[in-house]
């Protein structure tokens, strides 16, 4: 009888550190908590709605969403999501259903483990 083998792959997030330290420079500890929480809650729905939205191919609105699931990886510097996004992008730009859903696997896992706070600190 023949074994099937179940992969699991688990993303590393990196966050860029000074990102953060200029955010509390600019706007102090209780400001970037705040937006901390927001940002993340953000973050929730736009993965909420990319992931009915890959499911109804409405590409369209897929498309939107990345952009704006990399701008709030960018502003708070996760750079491995932001990157990621991006990478989901350029697989939905040129029409390559293959790449756009490994691309898109790794983005939902990595946007999973952002929103679990599983970030690093990168270098």
């Amino acid at each position: 009888m023949a074994q099937v083998m179940q992969l699991r792959p688990r993303e590393r997030v990196w966050l860029d550190p000074s990102r953060i330290g200029a955010l509390y420079a600019e706007l102090g500890g209780a400001e970037v908590r705040a937006l901390l929480d927001r940002a993340m809650t953000e973050m929730a729905v736009v993965r909420r709605d990319l992931g009915a939205q890959y499911d109804a191919r409405d590409f369209d609105g897929f498309a939107r969403n990345l952009r704006r699931m990399r701008r709030i990886a960018e502003h708070l510097g996760l750079t491995t999501l932001g990157t990621v996004a991006g990478d989901v992008g350029t697989c939905l730009d040129r029409g390559d259903a293959t790449a756009l859903a490994a691309t898109w696997a790794r983005l939902a896992r990595s946007a999973d483990q952002a929103l679990a706070g599983g970030w690093d600190a990168a270098g």
